[in-house]
């Protein structure tokens, strides 16, 4: 049973595995290699020195904490990617039979079989690390080699527990997550619809979209060390910002075309619909807002959020154009970006807001309908 039993389960997911990620493999071994075989070093080297310089990245891996910082989180992602496509497999209906023939063995007996699992879809990153941990042990880094080495153990222990605690669960249809089941008793407003779907299953997009905007407004301070409290500066943060959250606008078309086409039979005016929609701004640039009060004025403040809130109406009428697609609207947000840049270079960020809001309200009322009419 046990070797049917490790058979099946290499089949089905580490075979697929591969299958499905070999072009990043492939990419990525390919070049790790080339590297450290291949690679000429700049300027006068003595012959004694070159294979040390050749093997820099695999030395830097088990000598220098960031290189290896670097290394686990790469490890970790390599762990979440195997994870999910394990996971994401057991999910499927022909997967079934895992659940009612597998779990007649031992739980000790199974963890062994997705421990086998979790090695086999590791090798390639297994096989770097016992290569650097050689390299490390010839060059005298012991401690380092033993914690890259138990740490890749972990992440193998780590998944194959995952896996077993996920094989081992009942069937349960549309499970609803802890966001349905805290706020299923609230009453939501229609127009904070998205920003319950965002959280609710774009969690990753939102997330990456704030370490997006975090590294936009980190880089704009690295580079302008001494304006940080130039008025110019702030503007072109704050339009930063908001072009870090153009996934997230667009998104919000979608959603909105999809799950609340009805709207125009409310008898909500136009400019309660243009309007309304903020809130869900206000919630998803809720980080971002208590940045800028904790780090600026209150007229500052608000005039900075005043220009955030009106630039986004101005990106999100775009797509009310009609035939827009992905595409355009980037090149349309990025035209605009420019044009924000050379008005808050001459000083005339603060016009900007008035500007955007008529530009969006003409937009608005006069797509609106006509984009609904087409989406039904």
């Amino acid at each position: 049973m046990s070797l049917l039993s490790n058979t099946a389960l290499k089949k089905i997911f580490v075979d697929g595995f591969y299958r499905t990620h070999a072009g990043m493999l492939v990419f990525i071994f390919v070049i790790l290699i080339s590297y450290c075989l291949f690679i000429n070093t700049l300027g006068t080297v003595r012959p004694e020195q070159i294979d040390f310089w050749q093997f820099f990245f695999t030395i830097s891996i088990v000598s220098n904490p960031l290189i290896l910082t670097f290394y686990l989180i790469g490890s970790s992602f390599y762990a979440y990617k195997s994870l999910k496509y394990v996971l994401s497999q057991l999910a499927l209906p022909q997967q079934e039979f895992l659940y009612y023939s597998f779990i007649a063995s031992s739980k000790k007996q199974q963890f062994k079989n997705w421990f086998i699992v979790q090695v086999y879809i590791f090798i390639p990153v297994l096989s770097y690390t016992l290569y650097a941990i050689t390299v490390g042990l010839i060059f005298g880094f012991y401690f380092i080699s033993i914690i890259i080495l138990l740490f890749q153990l972990l992440l193998i222990m780590a998944g194959a527990y995952v896996c077993l605690k996920e094989n081992n669960c009942l069937i349960e249809a549309n499970r609803p997550s802890w966001l349905i089941r805290i706020t299923r008793k609230w009453n939501k407003p229609v127009f904070l619809l998205y920003s319950f779907q965002v959280f609710n299953q774009s969690k990753l997009a939102y997330v990456l979209t704030k370490l997006l905007s975090w590294v936009l407004i980190s880089s704009v301070f690295l580079v302008f060390t001494d304006l940080k409290d130039n008025d110019k500066l702030l503007k072109l943060i704050t339009s930063c910002i908001v072009v870090a959250h153009v996934a997230i606008i667009y998104q919000e078309k979608i959603f909105n075309d999809r799950y609340l086409s009805f709207l125009s039979n409310f008898p909500f005016t136009k400019a309660k619909i243009f309007f309304s929609f903020c809130l869900n701004y206000l919630v998803l640039l809720l980080p971002e807002i208590c940045w800028i009060f904790t780090n600026f004025g209150i007229l500052t403040s608000l005039e900075l959020i005043a220009f955030a809130f009106s630039a986004i109406l101005l990106f999100r009428s775009l797509l009310l154009l009609s035939g827009i697609r992905v595409k355009g609207f980037l090149t349309g947000i990025f035209c605009l970006f420019f044009l924000f840049y050379i008005f808050i270079m001459f000083g005339l960020g603060s016009i900007l807001i008035p500007i955007n809001m008529v530009v969006a309200w003409m937009v608005f009322r006069r797509n609106y309908l006509n984009d609904n009419l087409r989406g039904i």
